[in-house]
């Protein structure tokens, strides 16, 4: 019975974002949690997102019966083990879906004590090794907080949160399984713990499996001035578009975050095109840049607020406070920009090239 969780972590260990071996067996005990043995064999069945197909594909492709099949993958789906998209209400296709932004985040509803450990001693004895030597594994990209950019004559769609927001029709909202997490450790930091936000397809998944609750696109914008007030980072994926989520993080739970600061390994986020600069003659080093800044960028020195620009990952939450408008955010030279992908399929082969697999795989 082993054998087939361990076939099952070895396939989702070809996503670009990895599932990576641990000493102690532990994703193991993780995927036993999650699938019944059937569950799991269904799954190596699937081909990787954004390969969707019908049931008939599916059936015909592994050999098994096609009725049988559908009610065990709708079931998959329903617990958040694999990504179901509905074309219409008997028209559904599936497909196999990563680890992380996929099946973790798929579990915010499911989440207990013991099971929250498991996934955090994963996170620690697997993921964080594996992330170090890989260059921005996840593709996750710093959207900054547009209103702060000045003097810009362009600002490309994929820096602006209110593009991602306009070019989208269905959103949902989902609390942030990470700050969740952390409360039901009893280690809450108290910020916005619904701050997760789903577009298009994403959002009707949340929506029909009840893991997130639908919204408007005013409610949407709504959420994330209060992220922005609350000191929260926007990310999404690092394309120019076809964005599905919009995550506002913190350093103190976020999974991705803390790569950047608890284990000190900058590759771990894509920084926005953008840096924090500062006029010394109008600072009055009231330090409130300081606690806003997650990653540790901004000290005090010599009566001004100094900024690391090696740090810098261009969020432009210290500006939004600054009482005396000394802080702004500056565009980087071409020669500094960080790269965006054209789209996701883009983004993933060329992740999948640099950790070595190929992607998509069969």
């Amino acid at each position: 019975m082993v054998a087939v969780y361990e076939r099952l972590r070895d396939r989702l260990d070809q996503f670009p974002q990895g599932f990576p071996r641990s000493k102690s067996g532990v994703e193991l005990k993780i995927l036993q949690d999650l699938f019944t043995p059937e569950e799991a064999e269904a799954a190596l069945s699937l081909r990787p997102y954004p390969q969707l197909e019908p049931v008939s594909a599916i059936a015909q492709r592994s050999g098994k019966e096609e009725r049988g099949l559908g009610d065990t993958l709708y079931g998959m789906s329903k617990k958040g083990l694999i990504m179901r998209f509905r074309v219409s209400e008997t028209d559904l296709y599936y497909c196999l879906v990563p680890w992380v932004l996929g099946i973790f985040e798929f579990q915010v509803n499911n989440l207990t004590k013991d099971r929250i450990q498991l996934f955090e001693q994963y996170y620690e004895e697997a993921t964080v090794p594996a992330w170090r030597v890989v260059p921005n594994r996840l593709g996750y990209r710093v959207i900054p907080i547009e209103k702060e950019i000045t003097g810009m004559t362009t600002i490309h769609p994929y820096e602006r949160i209110s593009q991602i927001i306009d070019t989208n029709t269905e959103f949902a909202v989902a609390d942030c399984i990470c700050r969740k997490e952390r409360a039901i450790l009893g280690d809450s930091c108290g910020r916005l713990q619904e701050a997760c936000m789903m577009l298009g397809p994403a959002a009707s998944y949340y929506i029909e499996n009840g893991i997130g609750r639908a919204i408007s696109r005013e409610e949407a914008r709504n959420i994330l001035l209060r992220a922005e007030e609350e000191g929260l980072i926007h990310c999404s994926t690092n394309t120019l578009g076809g964005h599905l989520f919009i995550c506002n993080c913190c350093s103190c739970c976020c999974g991705v975050m803390k790569h950047v600061t608890k284990y000190s390994n900058p590759r771990g986020i894509t920084k926005s095109n953008y840096y924090a600069v500062n006029d010394t003659d109008r600072c009055n080093d009231c330090g409130i840049c300081v606690d806003r800044c997650h990653v540790h960028a901004i000290r005090i020195g010599k009566g001004v607020a100094l900024i690391d620009r090696d740090r810098c990952i261009g969020c432009g939450l210290c500006v939004t406070k600054c009482t005396t408008g000394s802080l702004s955010l500056a565009a980087k030279s071409p020669g500094e920009a960080s790269p965006v992908f054209n789209d996701e399929e883009e983004m993933k082969q060329a992740l999948g090239m640099a950790t070595g697999k190929k992607y998509p795989f069969e």
